[in-house]
């Protein structure tokens, strides 16, 4: 299945299953008429709502936060490695 074809959970209303791509709109949508208890915002991904203090387990699970992290450690090897030659 593409990427664009995957569906996620509203991080604001659980009965709302959205095609990824139109995530980040529906957030933006329906974000104004929750009334739940706080939720934070991950740094690596905005569509990614979690409740507040749970951050730090989130991100244990967080594809955007360890391909952020990959990304980041691949370029500073490359860097060495061109250092070094």
């Amino acid at each position: 299945m593409s990427d664009e074809n995957e569906y996620g959970v509203c991080p604001f209303n659980s009965g709302h299953r959205i095609v990824m791509f139109r995530m980040p709109a529906h957030v933006l949508k329906c974000r104004k008429n929750y009334r739940g208890p706080p939720l934070e915002v991950c740094e690596y991904n905005a569509t990614h709502f979690v409740p507040m203090g749970t951050m730090s387990e989130h991100l244990q699970e967080c594809r955007a936060y360890h391909r952020f992290n990959q990304a980041t450690y691949n370029k500073m090897a490359e860097k060495s490695i061109r250092q070094d030659a």
